[in-house]
């Protein structure tokens, strides 16, 4: 992935497949409204807001991987409500998340696609993958609760660490790979950066462009705001998928021939 051009071109390719993948629109749907204490948040936001954020790949991008969302109160995220639906959360998103991409992966390839089959296959790799995202995500909170003048150091580190594991859930699926295995391999692309590095870079700056209207007509507009963010999001969402779905077939020696855009 050599150009700007190229990219646009694999994005050009995954919208191309909409038409086969757009029965998956009402997984990234759910998965938002799933996350109700930011839908909460939204629709109890007062006041102007600006924001951004810079996603990196991710196999089922939210809206909330696009809108910028004040700083709310951490303590929240370790009450035994909180936690509870963080568990709901992590089981039930890697349920949706492991029949999301493989079924994606099937009709990219045009075989036959069963999302229960895809998400049974790879729900118990997609759980161990989240278990460590979110378990690096809970100590760097902790951290920050009790060092907030380390903010920036610690973004950089999520922000590292994010990237080195993004491939993770896709080797998994696209590969059959076990979860330890498929990290090893995300980590040694992310170590040799190349296309996985380009790659990312291109995904977290259309991100980022996404992101800022995003976060405006959701987070200024009420209960209309969210329902128009949630709905924009969902094409978004999916067309991303696709293209890192795609990226990673492309990388994959024995998908390398025979697979026509």
């Amino acid at each position: 992935m050599n150009n700007v051009v190229e990219f646009l071109g694999l994005l050009g390719e995954a919208w191309g497949k909409f038409e086969e993948t757009k029965w998956l629109l009402p997984v990234p749907l759910v998965m938002s409204l799933m996350d109700y204490d930011k839908v909460i948040r939204i629709l109890h936001l007062e006041g102007f807001h600006f924001g951004i954020r810079f996603p990196l790949p991710e196999p089922l991008p939210t809206l909330w991987s696009f809108v910028s969302l004040p700083a709310g109160a951490s303590g929240t995220t370790f009450s035994p409500e909180g936690l509870m639906f963080t568990a709901l959360l992590v089981l039930f998103g890697s349920y949706l998340q492991a029949g999301h991409i493989g079924s994606i992966r099937d009709e990219v390839l045009m075989q036959d696609s069963s999302f229960l089959k895809n998400a049974e296959r790879d729900f118990l790799e997609f759980l161990q993958f989240n278990l460590v995202l979110y378990t690096v995500m809970m100590l760097l909170i902790l951290f920050l609760m009790a060092l907030p003048s380390m903010f920036f150091p610690a973004f950089l580190g999520l922000m590292i660490f994010l990237y080195a594991i993004y491939g993770t859930p896709f080797l998994i699926s696209i590969r059959g790979l076990k979860f330890r295995d498929a990290l090893i391999e995300s980590l040694d692309l992310a170590k040799k950066g190349g296309e996985y590095l380009d790659y990312a870079l291109k995904y977290l700056a259309i991100g980022a462009l996404i992101s800022v209207p995003l976060t405006f007509i959701a987070t200024n507009t009420g209960v209309f705001g969210l329902t128009v963010g949630l709905f924009l999001a969902a094409p978004i969402s999916l067309t991303l998928s696709t293209a890192t779905v795609i990226f990673f077939i492309d990388l994959t020696p024995k998908f390398q021939t025979g697979r026509k855009p």
